[in-house]
């Protein structure tokens, strides 16, 4: 990751290679204040460049950089110019920019929103002061992490995730998280840190509380791979009726954690469409006797018509539900293992998402 320093450097020639090329403004060459270091008590801006327009105006542009351009980066970076424009100098004509190494889509409408400036050193930018104009966007990030959300979508701080995206939503203190999670107050920090950074959660007085859960969701998708996360084995039954497959294996694995997920659950929580597929979570496979003998079923590498299930973390159990005595994953669990499914699970999936009771009510 480069140093902040060095993306100052890069910011102050990328600033000077843009605007070279706009025809009839001048930078004077040997200019460019940035921030004294040894001086918390006067801060100034990273990066102060003037730039003299052929009306004779004079215009200051005011940087502060962050070594990453994640909402709450630019958020943050936003009260930092405003602050001291309005404690630390008397410049006319001042605009002020956030830069950093990448910006996200959401970082950047929050700066235009605002009013600031934006510039990354990946090619995205917006320049709006005077006479100039400048605009680009949809340039990929050249200095992506190998973790982008950090360890948010890792199994155990997922679990932190569930209680939080259960609606309705509302602010949860960090030590009940650890509790309705079961996970350390470490995790539940790392993750409060990561929501906050990305700009999908407050901080309350009476805790942090989700505000843009559907993003949240997205992301998690993205980042959700159901083939590392589970073990499978599939089935095929001479026994054809769904109900009855999934109460003879309600009463077959009763003495573990168990869940339906997948087609059948969604069936049974928002009916939309049907696949001859029963899916069940377990802690631990039964005996292969067991279900040859009560479900007269043998095992098969694809394409059986009931699969058995046993995930990597228990977390898929948090936050689960039950219909006429059967178990079922929460509805954000249920979306995460459909998306992808095929076999029209994706319709499925968003049908589920779009109900106005999904995991419990998201919005008002």
């Amino acid at each position: 990751m480069l140093k902040e320093h060095e993306i100052t450097e890069k910011i102050k020639e990328c600033l000077r290679e843009i605007l070279s090329e706009v025809k009839g403004i001048y930078l004077p060459v040997h200019q460019a204040i940035g921030r004294k270091k040894g001086q918390p008590s006067n801060p100034t801006y990273d990066l102060k460049l003037k730039i003299e327009e052929p009306t004779e105006t004079t215009d200051w542009l005011c940087v502060e950089v962050k070594n990453q351009g994640h909402p709450k980066f630019a958020q943050n970076a936003i009260l930092q110019l405003k602050h001291y424009a309005e404690t630390h100098d008397n410049i006319e004509n001042r605009y002020p920019i956030f830069a950093a190494p990448y910006i996200s889509p959401a970082a950047a409408k929050i700066c235009e929103e605002a009013g600031v400036g934006y510039l990354d050193l990946s090619g995205n930018c917006h320049l709006n002061f005077g006479s100039v104009y400048i605009h680009v966007e949809g340039k990929p990030n050249q200095y992506k992490s190998k973790r982008p959300y950090g360890s948010l979508f890792s199994p155990k701080a997922s679990r932190v995730l569930r209680p939080l995206l259960h609606g309705p939503l509302r602010p949860w203190k960090v030590v009940d998280l650890e509790k309705e999670s079961r996970v350390s107050l470490g995790t539940v920090s790392t993750v409060r840190g990561e929501l906050l950074k990305q700009a999908w959660a407050e901080d309350t007085e009476n805790g942090l509380r989700i505000t843009k859960p559907d993003e949240v969701l997205n992301a998690w998708v993205k980042q959700d791979n159901w083939t590392k996360r589970t073990t499978v084995r599939e089935y095929s039954l001479l026994i054809k009726d769904q109900d009855e497959i999934a109460e003879k294996l309600h009463k077959l694995v009763e003495s573990q954690k168990h869940a339906f997920t997948q087609w059948y659950a969604a069936v049974l929580r928002r009916p939309y469409t049907v696949a001859n597929v029963v899916t069940l979570y377990v802690s631990a496979f039964p005996e292969e006797d067991y279900i040859q003998g009560e479900l007269l079923g043998r095992r098969v590498n694809s394409g059986g018509s009931l699969r058995l299930v046993v995930p990597k973390d228990d977390g898929v159990f948090l936050g689960g539900q039950s219909f006429n005595g059967l178990p079922l994953v929460s509805d954000l669990q249920l979306y995460l293992d459909l998306i992808d499914a095929g076999m029209r699970g994706d319709e499925a999936a968003e049908e589920l998402r779009n109900w106005e009771e999904f995991n419990g009510g998201w919005h008002e």
